[in-house]
């Protein structure tokens, strides 16, 4: 005789049931699945006199294939119960039936091998001296390290410490992000964005050091710019920082500076309107009232900086020499592109001139 068709089907929909359903010896192997607490059955007397009442809540600590490790809520006193003493298994059977598929199927070894499934941070369900002062309280959130099969690594601004998982509530975390991805913040997205906070940041500091170089002098110079016949402040314009520095160290009382500064000056009155992307700096080698009569009489009144300036200058000060007149020629990193004293400074002023000539060519 055939089976009718709806008794297969109901033979395949019960061997289905039983086969989802929870057994002791399947939790006993399944950490991941242990109810935090546990009501007893029967009350229990010890000797001693110590006992507990039936329909008191315990807490579980482990369960085994033929028994289970349990305690009173206020931990003064542990034991262990057979598996018909209390409603342990009863209430892994109806958290366990409140899971789908995926949830059944993780354990700790699985969320270990599976990144996605991690947390950026567990909520603590155990309070934690760590010793030195340091402790963490049950509900306390923590950053996920790392997850292995046994135990997590977790991180508090004292340091790193290691939790069992079942102490955390990595399961149920995981368990939210097995379904629906965008539960909550997750530890390969907390780390992308550290990855990304880092490489923004590390690109900023690349990026300062990147234009402190190309400002270096100009670092150096703020703040001792003083005008050389009035010698009061007169720095730079931010707004239209020069591409080249002309420095001029002269004396009025040298007679080469004597013979080489009038040419120079009438040099720069002729190019400076046809070339503003240079300004002439001049270096005292007296002090700021000799200066200004120089200035004066000589009739230029570039910025200059004080004698006394030039040591916290370490860009300025490295191509000075002590020959004088002198003329160094620098862009604003401190690269110093022409260097001449004495005799040869009117090649230098020709050869500033042909530098002029030929970065307004290639503007």
């Amino acid at each position: 005789m055939k089976t009718p068709v709806f008794l297969t089907a109901a033979c395949v929909l019960a061997a289905a049931a039983f086969a989802e359903e929870l057994n002791w010896p399947e939790l006993a192997r399944r950490p991941e699945l242990w109810p935090a607490q546990c009501t007893l059955k029967d009350a229990v007397q010890f000797q001693g006199g110590v006992s507990i009442a039936a329909g008191q809540t315990l807490q579980v600590f482990e369960v085994k294939p033929t028994e289970a490790d349990v305690g009173t809520l206020d931990g003064r006193t542990n034991f262990a119960v057979e598996p018909d003493e209390t409603n342990l298994l009863a209430v892994a059977q109806a958290a366990y039936a409140q899971l789908t598929p995926k949830q059944r199927a993780l354990t700790y070894p699985a969320i270990a091998q599976q990144k996605e499934l991690w947390p950026a941070e567990v909520a603590l369900k155990k309070s934690f001296d760590l010793g030195g002062g340091a402790a963490v309280h049950a509900g306390d959130k923590v950053a996920v390290v790392e997850i292995l099969p046994d135990r997590l690594t977790v991180h508090i601004p004292q340091g790193d410490f290691q939790v069992a998982p079942y102490a955390t509530d990595v399961m149920a975390q995981a368990r939210q992000l097995v379904e629906y991805p965008q539960a909550g913040p997750r530890y390969v997205d907390a780390q992308q964005k550290l990855a990304d906070q880092a490489k923004a940041q590390q690109e900023q500091r690349l990026a300062e050091a990147k234009l402190n170089a190309k400002v270096r002098v100009y670092g150096e110079l703020e703040g001792k710019l003083v005008n050389s016949v009035t010698d009061q402040p007169e720095p730079l314009d931010p707004k239209a920082p020069p591409r080249y520095l002309v420095f001029f160290r002269g004396s009025s009382t040298c007679p080469i500076t004597n013979r080489v500064a009038p040419s120079f000056i009438q040099w720069y009155r002729e190019v400076k309107p046809r070339h503003p992307d240079f300004e002439v700096i001049w270096i005292m080698t007296e002090s700021p009232e000799d200066t200004g009569k120089f200035a004066r009489k000589l009739g230029f009144s570039w910025r200059a900086v004080t004698y006394e300036s030039t040591p916290s200058m370490p860009e300025v000060n490295r191509p000075i020499t002590g020959l004088l007149p002198q003329l160094i020629v620098m862009d604003p990193s401190g690269r110093i592109l022409i260097n001449a004293s004495q005799n040869a400074v009117p090649g230098a002023i020709r050869q500033l001139d042909t530098l002029l000539r030929s970065s307004a060519r290639t503007m």
